[in-house]
């Protein structure tokens, strides 16, 4: 006997826990799919909802859309467009808090941290808003967006006080001669430099 006929029910349950994984596999991933294609849909349709200026609606259908879909790209497009809403009713805080709960934003991360960041501007909590402007920054795709919301950061922390942080990403900034914003980084250095420190 070979070694084929002396396991062959081994073999048996081998291959067909193989096939019950691929198949297993084949349908989690077309669930997936699925469910990406109709957090689209509601999203788009939520968005009629903003269009045609029917806020309380459309917040609403926003909530529900991102309840429903938590993980897909659409729903985090979802809560930018509630943050956004939001925002619009003087709703900073509940504006950021749907935003917290993004989770791993993928493609939309800078965009997440920029809105959240103008939602601490707006709450004037400086220091939370440089950092969310620095994250923004690290998950920027391109420099010039990366250089635009450090820069962004700089200001916050000035606001907020932080003179020492603030200075440090100009410098940096104005390091690069080739940078976006690197006139405006050496500008800011020169006032800062003009400006006497507050004794306290």
């Amino acid at each position: 006997m070979d070694w084929f006929q002396l396991h062959s029910r081994e073999v048996t349950w081998a291959s067909v826990a193989v096939i019950a994984l691929a198949a297993g596999g084949w349908f989690y991933n077309r669930s997936q799919e699925l469910k990406s294609e109709r957090a689209e849909k509601a999203y788009f349709a939520a968005q009629r909802s903003v269009v045609s200026g029917n806020l309380p609606l459309a917040e609403s259908d926003l909530r529900k859309m991102v309840q429903r879909y938590d993980g897909t790209s659409a729903a985090t497009e979802g809560r930018l467009a509630l943050a956004q809403i939001l925002y619009e009713e003087g709703k900073y805080q509940a504006g950021i808090d749907a935003l917290k709960e993004a989770g791993k934003a993928g493609d939309f991360a800078s965009a997440v941290h920029m809105v959240m960041a103008g939602g601490y501007d707006q709450l004037k909590k400086y220091k939370e808003a440089g950092a969310e402007y620095e994250a923004a920054a690290k998950a920027a795709r391109f420099d010039a967006d990366r250089q635009r919301e450090q820069s962004l950061a700089a200001k916050a922390y000035l606001n907020g006080g932080d003179s020492a942080k603030a200075k440090a990403i100009w410098t940096e900034l104005g390091a690069d001669s080739k940078g976006t914003v690197a006139g405006e980084a050496r500008v800011r250095l020169g006032e800062m430099a003009a400006t006497p420190e507050s004794k306290s």
